[in-house]
């Protein structure tokens, strides 16, 4: 049985990579090969929203030079943020980024957009760099596509939690909800924004 990543649109998405700020994170997120261009610049676009005083912003279109040149010539060491479009990697692609992947090593949020099919053959060849993704797997969500997503990500997220809207928010206004990024992403579905900050 095959399961399908969690959808998620890039709104969500950067609230959930403005929560792991500091953090050494990778992230796989699918989109169609014509949408990753148009992802890669939304996604841009709403952690530029969120920035505070934010570091870097990194995007690189890796696709048509190859790993090599990738980690030779692109990977920057310090980017709080690092976006980079691998939809045209292909197996050896992979394996040369799983060989020499402590070059690709680096401090910050990573997220790696692709298509299904390359992220099939990470998991296929690279099996050292697919283990840095865990459970950061996610597939790009057009909101004006999915129309009950909202409501589906909100039941996803109270089973999760246990908990209800009214109890995350109460939580929130009294300062007491952990700062998991799955509660900021609550907060903006409920259109609470706001108390992101308190």
């Amino acid at each position: 049985m095959t399961t399908r990543p969690r959808s998620l649109g890039t709104t969500a998405l950067a609230l959930r990579l403005h929560a792991l700020r500091g953090t050494t994170t990778y992230f796989a997120y699918l989109a169609p090969r014509a949408a990753i261009a148009r992802t890669l610049a939304e996604l841009r676009d709403d952690l530029d929203a969120y920035a505070d005083d934010e570091g870097p912003i990194t995007i690189a279109d890796a696709s048509s030079a190859g790993a090599a040149v990738l980690l030779d010539e692109t990977c920057p060491a310090a980017a709080d943020f690092f976006l980079l479009d691998v939809g045209a990697y292909q197996e050896a692609d992979w394996r040369i980024l799983d060989r020499r992947r402590s070059e690709f090593a680096r401090t910050g949020v990573t997220v790696l957009v692709m298509t299904p099919d390359s992220f099939d053959a990470i998991m296929r060849v690279a099996p050292n760099l697919a283990s840095w993704l865990g459970g950061n797997v996610l597939c790009h969500d057009d909101p004006a596509l999915a129309p009950g997503q909202r409501e589906r990500s909100l039941a996803g997220l109270r089973e999760w939690s246990g908990k209800t809207d009214k109890e995350v928010l109460r939580e929130a206004q009294e300062g007491r909800l952990p700062r998991d990024p799955e509660y900021a992403e609550w907060l903006m579905l409920l259109g609470r924004g706001d108390l992101l900050d308190g």
